[in-house]
């Protein structure tokens, strides 16, 4: 399992280098981390998938990876992470009514760092995009 940063080659080919497909974030043992659901620009179900190398808790439920869906999660969510490699990794999913799709040629994030939250807006598919189809943030507690 992959637990760095990977760009992605579809925006990089494009010469759009800072587009980012799987993000690594650090976190400590146990550390929590709240994600927070700020806005969907998109006719698809939009979501996030979550994972360490440890596992993650939410609502006292333990899971290996985890998918938190824009309409149907609450839109604060704390994670508690556990971890030996001191990394949470994540990208954007969608649904288009088939099933979950991720990590295509042309989706990934963008970031926007403000004071203690990363602000992250994606894109699911094409690059004509403002990377408004989710955005989230992330704040380590």
């Amino acid at each position: 399992m992959n637990f760095e940063r990977i760009m992605s080659k579809g925006f990089k080919d494009k010469d759009e280098g800072n587009i980012i497909k799987w993000e690594s974030q650090s976190v400590s043992d146990g550390q929590e981390v709240k994600i927070t659901f700020l806005s969907k620009n998109s006719p698809y179900r939009q979501g996030i998938w979550f994972i360490t190398d440890g596992g993650i808790e939410v609502m006292g439920q333990t899971y290996s990876s985890i998918e938190l869906w824009e309409d149907t999660a609450p839109k604060e969510v704390l994670l508690k992470c556990f971890t030996e490699n001191g990394t949470l990794s994540f990208y954007n999913i969608w649904d288009k009514g088939e099933g979950k799709n991720s990590q295509s040629y042309s989706s990934g994030m963008v970031i926007d760092q403000k004071d203690k939250e990363v602000i992250y807006g994606c894109n699911d598919i094409g690059f004509e995009t403002d990377f408004d189809k989710l955005v989230f943030s992330l704040e380590k507690l």
